[in-house]
């Protein structure tokens, strides 16, 4: 065995102890790990996609998923940073 037996979950655990907060209840806790293992799945799948491609359309794909990330990624910054500002004004 390359990885381990459980590398997905000490990964979890790793993500877990920087991401849920301290006294989360089970559901939040529980929800946290469906969406971590979900983007492991779709990792894999993504993966495979890829494998199948000719490598001028496999960047292209990818760099089409790094765009898509990086907008969701812009869009949950500017939604806190609203939310913050207007945490401050009330």
């Amino acid at each position: 065995m390359i990885l381990g037996p459980h590398i997905i979950a000490t990964e979890y655990e790793h993500f877990a102890k920087a991401n849920v907060p301290p006294g989360a209840s089970l559901g939040q806790y529980a929800d946290m790990q469906r969406a971590f293992f979900g983007g492991v799945l779709f990792v894999l799948r993504l993966t495979d996609i890829l494998s199948e491609l000719e490598d001028e359309e496999a960047i292209e794909a990818l760099n089409e998923v790094r765009d898509e990330a990086n907008g969701f990624a812009l869009s949950q910054f500017l939604i806190g940073t609203a939310l913050a500002q207007g945490d401050k004004q009330s």
